[in-house]
């Protein structure tokens, strides 16, 4: 008989995998199902339909997965992570592959990929560029306020704070992972300091309302600012200090954590408004902008 070693990581893995499946399959009529021979529900066939847009017919113009809120993500979100969450409980899975991302001028998921491949956390860009992690709910809008701040040289939204290695959009919309959904960036502390990256969060949340921004509500929709120096902690707390003073003794909710590997989101999810967004109508990225921002495009 061989005994499979298993790492900490692992069953951290294979916790959250099994927690986030049951979770899944009690948001599926039992009428979908199939018993075996010994009365397991079988999974179905479209389960493992992948999702993604690039199993799309091509005549998909700019594909755009919906956003699910909290538990009720069912199978077919389930189905679209790249390593499984019912592999990730058999023991099968591998790590989601990054190879959609894409690289460029103001585009920081390539890079990103890179040292979530490598479990990595780093403080300083390839180019010298200091590194930086904000939480803000939804990080369509947010991304994008960020891509409009000069200073700041590339953007990217991911996954941060969690257990699960490589989540997938569908996994940590479940609420089950741990993660919360971020923008990572690159910038040039010359021209615009930490601090004011953190005020400008500030202005896109109510840090008197707990996981939630807007309509969307859950632990993956948390404030956070997650440092990767002592230098970032220390304007960090005094910008939490500004505005906690501000809020005259309303609760406060809002982290502030070492940052932990950033997992990056799927393409489709990076600079998505400066793209188009849902409805096709692209919104302005350029630095200095001062338009509405429409954080659903």
């Amino acid at each position: 008989v061989t005994f499979k070693h298993t790492t900490n990581q692992e069953m951290a893995n294979k916790m959250y995998a099994t927690r986030a499946f049951v979770l899944a399959l009690a948001t599926v009529p039992l009428a979908s199902l199939r018993a075996s021979a010994f009365n397991v529900p079988k999974v179905p066939t479209n389960l493992w339909q992948k999702i993604s847009p690039a199993s799309q017919p091509s005549s998909t113009v700019n594909p755009t997965p919906a956003r699910s809120r909290g538990l009720a993500f069912g199978f077919s979100g389930l189905a679209s992570t790249r390593m499984g969450l019912l592999d990730s409980l058999l023991g099968n899975a591998g790590p989601r592959s990054y190879s959609d991302l894409v690289s460029g001028e103001r585009q920081f998921q390539g890079e990103a990929a890179e040292y979530a491949e490598a479990g990595a956390v780093k403080a300083v860009s390839k180019d010298g560029y200091s590194i930086a992690t904000f939480g803000g709910g939804c990080f369509w809008g947010l991304e994008l306020a960020y891509q409009r701040v000069p200073g700041v040289v590339g953007t990217s939204v991911g996954y941060t704070q969690g257990a699960l290695e490589h989540p997938s959009y569908e996994a940590v919309c479940s609420g089950a992972t741990g993660h919360t959904e971020v923008v990572q960036l690159t910038y040039k502390p010359d021209e615009v300091s930490f601090a004011e990256l953190c005020k400008l969060l500030f202005t896109r949340i109510n840090p008197s309302l707990k996981d939630q921004v807007g309509n969307d509500r859950g632990t993956q929709y948390r404030h956070g600012i997650y440092y990767h120096t002592p230098e970032q902690k220390a304007e960090a707390e005094a910008v939490i200090a500004d505005v906690k003073a501000s809020l005259g003794g309303a609760p406060f909710y809002a982290e502030l954590e070492e940052a932990k590997v950033y997992y990056p989101a799927e393409e489709y999810h990076q600079q998505y408004l400066e793209k188009g967004g849902r409805m096709g109508a692209k919104q302005s990225a350029e630095k200095g902008c001062t338009e509405t921002i429409r954080c659903y495009g």
